[in-house]
C-alpha cells in the first residue's frame, strides 16, 4: 500500500481508503450482511488501508479491533449540511461509537459551509477543542464543483472531497490548485459511482448512449432522473479503454491506478460490497 501526505495536516493516508456505507453498487448489490462488512474492514486493514470513512454512521459495523486510539489509523465522518447547534452532539455520538477522542476528517458540504457563518464558527470551535482534527469540504453538487475549478480550495479548509475519475476529469485544475495551496484531496466516484454496475459502465458504447441509457440500465430506473445531470458526466465515457487485450470487463484496480497517477490526490474513498471487490481494486 502506498501512503500519501494529507495536505498540511500531518496525516499520512493510505492511497485508497474504505468508503462509508460499504455498498459500492448500492442499487445492484444492496448492503452486504454484517459478517461480510466485518470481513471487508478486517481485510482492508490487512492490506494496509488506514483511512476508514464512516459515512453518516456506518461505524457501527466497524470491528471493535479497529476502534480506539491508534497512531496511523484515521476516521472520517460525513455530516453533510448539519445544523450548527447540533453538530457537536453529532460528533460526540460518533466518537463514542469509535472509542476515540477526535474525528480525524470531518466532511461538510461546501455550500453549507460557505452559507453559514455559524457552522464555520462551530467547526472552528470543535477543532480548537480537539474533537475534530481537519475539515474537508464535499464538492458533490455542480456549483461546488465549478467553484473548485475556478477558485481552488477555500483557505479555511484543510481538504476537499472531489469527483474525479477516468471519464470525468474536469476538476483537475482545482486539484492542482489544492496541491499548490498545501491542501489535501480526497476522491469520490473513482469507479463512476454506485448508479450502474461496473460491467454496465465498461461495456456500454457511450458514443451512442444518452442519459436515457442510464435510466434504462440503473436499478433505480425512473428514480434516476433527478440525478441525471450529476450522474451522466461521472458515468459516461470510454471505461472500456481500461481493459487489457482479451478482457470484456477491465479490473477495477486500473481505474484506481489511473486516479492515483495524479500525485496531488491524497486518497481515494471507495466503498465495497464484498471482500472480492476490495481485493480486485487493491491487489
Amino acid at each position: 500500500m502506498e501512503y500519501r501526505q494529507f495536505g498540511n495536516t500531518g496525516m499520512r493516508l493510505s492511497a485508497v481508503g474504505l468508503g462509508g456505507l460499504l455498498a459500492h453498487y448500492e442499487g445492484v448489490c444492496g448492503h452486504p450482511p454484517p459478517d461480510e462488512k466485518r470481513q471487508i474492514y478486517l481485510r482492508a486493514a490487512e492490506l494496509g488501508v488506514n483511512l476508514f470513512d464512516m459515512g453518516y454512521g456506518d461505524e457501527v459495523h466497524i470491528p471493535v479491533e479497529l476502534k480506539g486510539a491508534r497512531e496511523n489509523r484515521y476516521f472520517s465522518l460525513k455530516v453533510g449540511a448539519p445544523q450548527p447547534a447540533e453538530l457537536e452532539g453529532v460528533v460526540e455520538k460518533h466518537l463514542r461509537n469509535i472509542r476515540r477522542d477526535a474525528i480525524d476528517i470531518l466532511r461538510v458540504h461546501h455550500y453549507a459551509y460557505m452559507e453559514s457563518d455559524q457552522l464555520a464558527e462551530q467547526i472552528s470551535l470543535l477543532k480548537q477543542t480537539g474533537k475534530v482534527q481537519s475539515l474537508c469540504l464535499i464538492r458533490h453538487f455542480r456549483a461546488d464543483q465549478g467553484a473548485y475549478v475556478e477558485r481552488g480550495p477555500e483557505p479555511e479548509a484543510d481538504a476537499d472531497l472531489v469527483i474525479y475519475n477516468y471519464v470525468c476529469r474536469w476538476q483537475a485544475p482545482g486539484i492542482e490548485r489544492s496541491a499548490k495551496a498545501g491542501k489535501g484531496v480526497l476522491i469520490m466516484k473513482a469507479l463512476g459511482s454506485q448508479w450502474l454496475s461496473w460491467a454496465d459502465k465498461t461495456q456500454t458504447d457511450w458514443t451512442q448512449a444518452t442519459k436515457e441509457t442510464i435510466v434504462k440500465l440503473s436499478p433505480r430506473g425512473e428514480g434516476m432522473r433527478s440525478d441525471l445531470e450529476l450522474a451522466y458526466p461521472i458515468i459516461a465515457g470510454p471505461w472500456h479503454e481500461l481493459a487489457e487485450p482479451g478482457e470484456d470487463i477491465p479490473r477495477t484496480n486500473r481505474a484506481v491506478r489511473w486516479v492515483l497517477e495524479n500525485q496531488a490526490v491524497s486518497s481515494i474513498l471507495v466503498a465495497f460490497a464484498s471482500v472480492a471487490e476490495l481485493e480486485e481494486a487493491l491487489v
